[in-house]
């Protein structure tokens, strides 16, 4: 089984985004706060079951502010392409 970093590497992709410096940090508090059976749930905001990787919630922070809310996820821009 992919590990939750993994997951989420492949998430981002999937989504044509792209990772920030914070996705290993993100993923470990994933791991320690859900498990992987919960893995796509935010650290930042736990109690939101509309808020996970790559909601809407989160692809309209990501539109909107180029980053999602975890910042692990960002928008495509010429320093990452």
């Amino acid at each position: 089984m992919a590990t939750i970093l993994e997951m989420m590497l492949e998430n981002c992709k999937k989504s044509g985004y792209y990772p920030t410096q914070n996705i290993e940090k993100i993923a470990k508090a994933k791991n320690m706060m859900f498990g992987e059976n919960e893995w796509r749930r935010c650290p930042c905001d736990g109690s939101n079951e509309a808020r996970y990787c790559i909601s809407e919630l989160c692809q309209s922070d990501i539109e909107r502010d180029g980053i999602c809310h975890c910042r692990c996820y960002q928008k495509a821009s010429s320093g990452n392409k």
